[in-house]
């Protein structure tokens, strides 16, 4: 099974230094770049959405750092993410978390799927304080990419 870096990076679903006035645009931007690459309906971006405004900001992680998502019968093809940097932080309305810069996007088409391989490299990714700056630093796509495959080299090294 893929992890999450390798299906990033094959899907190209990642952006970096984009602007967004808001959480709900910086969701649907992650959520159209997922779409895009086949992986969600538009019914998986609105659920994102919708969650948020029901239940809050339950997938804000760590300071900076949200990993926005739904249940799988909400729209998924495919299994896959999308990562994206933003240019300026913008509220999630998460007090202790706030502002976001960072978003990983998650749909998987299982919990199994999602939860086996997934969650753990990216809960590595967000307790590594380096790569987390690195990844915000990028300037370029091309410049996360390389950020995330040095991330994964040393994951599956064993090396962090």
């Amino acid at each position: 099974m893929a992890g999450f870096v390798e299906r990033v990076i094959a899907t190209r679903t990642i952006a970096v230094r984009q602007a967004t006035s808001d959480w709900e645009a910086a969701v649907r931007l992650g959520g159209e770049m997922m779409k895009s690459a086949g992986l969600v309906e538009q019914s998986y971006i609105d659920a994102m959405v919708d969650n948020h405004k029901k239940i809050g900001p339950y997938y804000v992680l760590a300071p900076g750092i949200a990993m926005p998502h739904a249940k799988p019968e909400e729209g998924v093809r495919k299994t896959g993410y999308a990562v994206v940097t933003l240019a300026q932080p913008v509220s999630f309305g998460d007090p202790e978390n706030d502002p976001v810069d960072l978003l990983i996007f998650a749909g998987a088409i299982s919990r199994e799927d999602h939860n086996e391989e997934v969650v753990p490299q990216v809960a590595e990714l967000c307790d590594s304080e380096s790569y987390v700056a690195r990844l915000r630093g990028a300037p370029t796509v091309e410049a996360a990419i390389s950020v995330l495959r040095d991330f994964e080299r040393a994951f599956e090294a064993g090396e962090l």
